[in-house]
């Protein structure tokens, strides 16, 4: 098999294959890191769909000769067996690959990008959703209870879909985490904890039965009702979150689930002049979801906010100036529900990037950021949250998450606030992002 591998790398090498390119990859992450995004537009020489790339750990070396005494030819190949998982996505819906992504554990890499499936990885799997690592779906809630699987909706403002989409929206989800964004004007980000680090949503799809629960199932954790929930993006009137309405179409999509990532895209056209989309991106090995809100013009002085709410009757929180909102406390999740879903204890934070912040408040109800970026086309922050029902994560250190990863979880309030500086730097540094060098 090796030598098979070889002789395609080689006749890549020579530009036998016209539908073929090699790069080199050098990554500098002494000021930033995280995972690697490549812009398949970005990379010089590549005039194809890229349909698969291999990604090797390295920099390639051309087969060593070796002359023997007796005149014979050695020939020594590099051994090019060891590869990392990628993930090509379509951002656009235009089903070509735009993006490749990866997460680095060395520096120097050689990718072969072809316009064929001989890669190791290969675009269009990741739509259909591997279930291994990361999982996301959108379901209709139909009459007959089929419940069939979509992957986009779109509908004009005032239509309520909220209660035609089986969990209420878009749904995702990695080892320890699940999330959900409401399809209505709250938008609103909900939550579902786990006991075992491990993917339930395609089994439980946020509506954990009594059984299930018995046999080690989490479920939805928080009751969010008119608060900000788990860092919920909101318009603000001056005084307090507003609703995302009205707006001309309201929509969400499934961009990608998986090996490495989801991405979840929703959409509000014509919002208070506005055309706006968010990107819900979770990686397998963070406990943390990107939201990347964009707009189709630079903004003014609009004013938006997020935050986390205060849970329960004896809420635990603060918002610092330094864009870190977070809180802890108990309540049930369902309060239609309470026999069989009793109060649950959890953690929600989220962080702000400083050249995103306004000001920072806080309600009744809420610890508060509020948002602003003139001139820009482009603002994100960082949702995170922890439940107290999780279990010791016996797994190797290698398979946890690289932050917010104590073996035996968060079970305090103290526990979980004095967690978060640290957390909150490394995402200053993954937010620099490592220097890469393609050649």
């Amino acid at each position: 098999m090796r030598l098979i591998l070889t002789s395609i790398l080689m006749a890549a090498t020579l530009g036998i294959n016209a539908q073929t390119l090699r790069k080199e990859i050098t990554i500098d992450s002494s000021h930033g890191g995280g995972p690697v995004v490549l812009r398949l537009s970005d990379i010089k020489g590549l005039g194809f769909d890229v349909k698969s790339a291999t990604i090797h750990v390295g920099l390639f070396t051309p087969p060593k000769k070796t002359k023997g005494a007796d005149g014979s030819v050695t020939i020594t190949y590099q051994d090019e067996d060891l590869m990392v998982a990628g993930q090509l996505d379509d951002l656009d819906g235009d089903e070509r690959a735009d993006e490749l992504v990866f997460v680095p554990s060395g520096n120097e890499y050689t990718i072969d990008f072809y316009a064929d499936d001989k890669g190791f990885t290969k675009f269009g799997a990741p739509t259909t959703g591997d279930k291994l690592f990361v999982y996301a779906d959108m379901m209709l809630d139909d009459k007959k209870e089929v419940h069939p699987f979509i992957t986009a909706l779109e509908a004009p403002g005032e239509s309520y879909l909220y209660n035609d989409l089986y969990h209420h929206g878009a749904a995702f989800e990695n080892a320890w985490c699940g999330f959900r964004v409401y399809f209505d004007a709250r938008q609103n980000i909900d939550i579902y904890g786990k006991q075992h680090p491990q993917l339930e949503l395609a089994d439980t799809h946020f509506y954990t039965t009594a059984e299930q629960m018995k046999q080690g199932y989490g479920n939805d954790v928080l009751w969010a009702g008119n608060s900000v929930g788990c860092g919920t993006f909101k318009g603000w009137n001056g005084k307090a979150p507003a609703n995302i309405e009205p707006v001309k179409t309201r929509g969400q999509r499934i961009v990608a689930s998986g090996p490495i990532r989801t991405i979840v895209e929703v959409k509000d056209i014509g919002w208070n002049g506005l055309n706006m989309r968010q990107y819900y991106t979770l990686y397998a090995g963070c406990r943390e979801c990107e939201v990347r809100i964009t707009f189709d013009r630079p903004l003014g002085d609009e004013v938006f906010c997020t935050g986390v709410q205060k849970i329960g009757a004896s809420p635990e929180g603060f918002v610092r100036a330094n864009g870190l909102a977070a809180s802890w406390g108990s309540d049930y999740p369902e309060m239609g529900k309470k026999e069989q879903f009793p109060p649950e204890a959890v953690g929600l934070a989220v962080y702000v990037p400083k050249q995103y912040i306004h000001s920072v408040t806080e309600s009744d109800l809420n610890y508060l950021i509020l948002l602003s970026a003139k001139g820009q086309t482009e603002l994100k922050y960082y949702v995170v949250f922890c439940a107290d029902k999780e279990k010791t994560d016996n797994r190797p250190s290698t398979q946890r998450f690289t932050y917010l990863d104590a073996p035996a979880g968060y079970h305090s309030a103290s526990a979980w606030f004095d967690a978060l500086p640290d957390w909150q730097a490394n995402i200053d540094y993954k937010m620099n992002g490592a220097k890469v060098k393609i050649k």
